[in-house]
């Protein structure tokens, strides 16, 4: 926070010559890391897929934007390494971004939905080459004479969720107007930020800091163990399931959240905290959220990784009503987002220093909410009718995405399939969605009682589905013709 006596320190452009090689940010040395340690993984690749409709776009105009874009953001054709000094981000002159099309047209229905699948999973999985770049790249597909899909992948060192409205909105400008695409003269770029930082983030702050989270997370447990579960070898297998919370649900939620003085975040914590605590059986735990670095204007329009993650302590006690939880998960939030400038990876060398590859450090299970922020219409004269964003699981167990879309919430509830099958997820998801439909009658119920109720809708859903199972094997046996047997 700005006071008088530690005042933030001015942002200003370096000069070309000082901009090609900085350090690396804090948020980005903590991928770096972990791409060094397993450099043939893509678990930080964002693919950003956009269905399009209308006048098929022109390959020519497309690749002059993409490279335009990356002329016009740095960031995209930064290349990393470690050097004596520590790890370094330098930007290349000029880098093309790769183009790859297919034309899907003159396949079945069935066929293209099995090669988009499949395509979707190679560009997805394909890792970057993070020391010598881009980190961007793009697929156009023909599907037939009025669909299109474009899928771009970037690497998450470069891109977060604001830069994915400007990567769009730039888009769209250069293949409408063709321009060549440069740095604007005087304008801030990442590597202004990267250079800059430190002179916010002092080794001061970053002291006092550390004690606030060493005392405020002391006695936690730094692990989430789902009941019953014992987890396969190998390395985290990524499963996604989407459903979508219909907009009369999502009403009473935000009526329920007015009347409690809630914003909408917080009540979709809180009954995230008490679904999890049923999953697990523990009462005390920690989860994760995303947090946006750009609290200065000046940083609202540059392209590159700003994110932080905030660690969220969960304490439900059996008698506790979850109205109380509600109210107290306001009080946790707001004290982890008074101190969300710690960058991540200093905040794990202090309280669990010896890391896994496959598991994420402090905490194992992720919420994330946010408004959508795609707001171009479309590329040219064809219309953009879908935008999804793909990533993958990244170590974490279960990671909840809410996209506020209009009126009604898209989520997507992403999972190990070392842990859980598709079924149970599918199961999980299902009891959440009760747990939010009932919400307002079971404010004043205890934790406790609230755990029965999720055991209820828990084991009606097991029993219908066994039902439906049983009927569907009555209906295939009455469908299967009898054959006569000649004695």
């Amino acid at each position: 926070m700005m006071n008088m006596e530690n005042p933030i320190p001015a942002l200003r452009p370096l000069s070309e010559a000082d901009a090609r090689c900085v350090r690396q940010s804090f948020a980005q040395s903590r991928l770096w890391f972990l791409h060094q340690l397993e450099p043939g993984r893509a678990q930080h690749n964002i693919l950003v897929r956009m269905v399009l409709q209308g006048p098929a776009l022109q390959a020519e105009r497309l690749k002059h934007a993409l490279d335009a874009l990356c002329l016009r953001h740095p960031v995209l054709r930064a290349c990393y390494r470690t050097t004596q000094s520590g790890p370094e981000q330098c930007q290349t002159e000029r880098q093309s971004i790769p183009l790859e099309q297919h034309d899907l047209k003159g396949l079945s229905s069935e066929n293209r939905n099995r090669a988009l699948q499949g395509l979707l999973h190679t560009q997805q999985n394909t890792p970057f080459d993070l020391e010598n770049g881009p980190m961007m790249r793009a697929c156009l597909l023909d599907l037939d004479v009025a669909a299109q899909e474009l899928i771009i992948v970037i690497h998450h060192i470069a891109f977060d969720g604001r830069s994915g409205e400007i990567l769009l909105q730039d888009l769209a400008h250069y293949y409408a107007t063709q321009e060549p695409g440069a740095p604007a003269p005087g304008s801030l770029q990442y590597a202004d930020f990267a250079a800059w930082e430190p002179l916010y983030i002092t080794p001061q702050r970053i002291e006092s800091e550390i004690a606030f989270w060493r005392d405020h997370l002391a006695g936690m447990p730094l692990q989430l163990e789902f009941a019953r579960r014992v987890r396969s070898e190998g390395p985290a297998q990524g499963g996604r399931y989407a459903f979508v919370i219909p907009a009369a649900r999502v009403e009473r939620l935000k009526q329920t959240s007015r009347r409690l003085r809630l914003p909408l975040f917080v009540t979709l914590t809180g009954l995230f905290q008490a679904w999890l605590h049923y999953l697990s059986g523990q009462h005390r735990f920690l989860i994760g959220t995303d947090v946006h670095g750009r609290d200065l204007p000046a940083l609202q329009d540059i392209f590159g990784f700003f994110v932080n993650q905030l660690t969220l302590k969960c304490e439900l006690d059996d008698d506790l009503s979850l109205g109380e939880l509600l109210i107290r998960t306001r009080q946790t939030i707001r004290e982890a987002h008074a101190h969300r400038q710690l960058p991540f990876d200093l905040l794990v060398s202090q309280l669990a220093p010896q890391r896994k590859t496959d598991r994420s450090p402090l905490f194992q299970a992720k919420f994330n909410y946010q408004r959508d922020r795609f707001s171009i219409d479309g590329l040219g004269e064809a219309r953009l009718v879908h935008t999804q964003v793909i990533q993958d699981l990244a170590g974490f167990d279960l990671v909840l995405d809410l996209m506020h879309r209009n009126t009604s919430i898209e989520a997507t509830l992403e999972y190990d399939r070392r842990l859980f099958s598709a079924d149970e997820i599918e199961r999980f998801a299902s009891f959440w969605q009760s747990l939010l439909d009932q919400v307002d009658d079971l404010l004043e119920r205890s934790i406790s009682e609230l755990r029965a109720r999720l055991r209820g809708w828990d084991d009606t859903y097991l029993q219908q589905q066994q039902h439906a199972h049983h009927d569907q094997g009555r209906a295939r046996l009455g469908n299967t013709q009898r054959r006569a047997i000649s004695l």
